[in-house]
């Protein structure tokens, strides 16, 4: 069941990916849209970016167009569908409920990182990652930590105003991870 789900997860991370780009193009500093635009590229083209990376962009995820309450409604109904929350609601309450629980993810991180990542069952492992955006059912212990010790590097380092670039990081950290580890 868990392949079928991430499948459908997975059907909306092209839509992320292109909503992500279509924002750089309006993005007001020049040099910040460029690097958006290559992260898009890069991931388009098979490759996994780097947590670097993508802090390095955080500041446009804090205002428009990429604050989440500035996204675009069909970036939002991507991102929606990729935390499996239903798409069908008025923008403002996808908003809401897209922050909540992106934000409580945010909280479980930082309880992972304080509690050791040491101290998780493999399947507590697997179901971390799984909720994060990375179906972890082929992968292996070793892989699923390495990912998750990279999620909880760029995550825990985010301030709330930030929520939608751990949003839209489930998608860019995820969509080429096991391809790019091949």
């Amino acid at each position: 069941f868990l392949d079928t789900y991430d499948a459908v997860r997975r059907g909306s991370y092209p839509a992320v990916v292109e909503s992500l780009a279509l924002a750089a193009r309006s993005l007001p500093e020049p040099q910040l849209q460029k690097r958006l635009q290559e992260l898009c590229a890069e991931v388009r083209r098979g490759s996994q970016p780097r947590t670097a990376e993508l802090y390095a962009v955080r500041s446009l995820f804090s205002g428009a167009p990429l604050a989440l309450n500035k996204l675009q409604v069909s970036h939002v109904k991507a991102l929606s569908r990729v935390l499996f929350l239903t798409p069908h609601l008025p923008a403002f309450f996808l908003r809401h409920r897209l922050r909540s629980h992106i934000l409580e993810i945010r909280h479980l991180d930082r309880a992972m990182l304080r509690l050791g990542l040491g101290q998780l069952s493999e399947e507590e492992l697997r179901a971390a990652c799984y909720l994060r955006g990375l179906n972890s059912t082929h992968l292996g212990m070793a892989e699923c930590r390495a990912w998750l010790e990279q999620w909880l590097g760029l995550s825990c380092k985010l301030q709330a105003s930030e929520a939608s670039l751990l949003a839209n990081s489930m998608v860019l950290l995820s969509l080429n991870y096991a391809s790019a580890k091949e």
